[in-house]
């Protein structure tokens, strides 16, 4: 009888010991990711922007090549959506993408990295900066980059968004091995910024 006892309460031990481990093994859960929703920001300046009697301003380069005038809002959303893209998704970036963050002491801006998890991913790098304030923060400005081939180029695309004034998109085309091509095309709302 008695070491019927001595097995049991070994046993109990025993199975006692191996629950204990599962739980040490069990992951806690991944806290939910909070990434800056890019795309519906930019949605909603552009959302802003139709609302604002103001002229919108396109100023063109390309080498040598340079054209400035007025545009209409239609020509504005179509330059505008290279922003307003599904890559740039709150879903997207999350699943894609890592973020970092830190404050810049001198400028006080905060910065928001978002770095790609996998060589498929088709931005290179999405940093969002943002001011703090006493009552809300405050977006300053929005740069993506991305590289693409484009039959027999490769391009380097670099968008910039500055909250509330512009936004540039530059380009830099490299044909087989000929220097590159730089093209920038800047769109300007705000009136002081023409």
């Amino acid at each position: 009888m008695r070491i019927i006892n001595v097995v049991i309460v070994s046993g109990l031990l025993l199975a006692g010991c191996g629950s204990h481990q599962t739980a040490q093994e069990k992951k806690e859960p991944e806290p939910p990711k909070s990434y800056f929703p890019v795309q519906e920001y930019i949605k909603g300046e552009i959302k802003l922007i139709d609302s604002l009697p103001v002229g919108i301003m396109r100023k063109f380069s390309s080498g040598n090549k340079k054209d400035t005038g007025f545009i209409d809002r239609n020509a504005f959303h179509q330059l505008a959506s290279e922003f307003a893209s599904d890559q740039l998704s709150k879903s997207a970036l999350e699943k894609q993408y890592t973020e970092s963050a830190f404050k810049d002491e001198t400028t006080g801006y905060f910065t928001m990295n978002y770095l790609p998890t996998t060589d498929s991913a088709p931005l290179r790098r999405v940093d969002v900066t943002v001011k703090q304030g006493t009552t809300a923060d405050k977006v300053n400005s929005i740069y993506v980059e991305k590289e693409y081939a484009l039959n027999d180029t490769s391009v380097i695309e670099k968008l910039y968004w500055k909250a509330n004034t512009s936004f540039t998109i530059t380009r830099e085309k490299t044909f087989k091995n000929q220097n590159p091509v730089i093209e920038q095309l800047l769109v300007i709302w705000d009136p002081a910024a023409y």
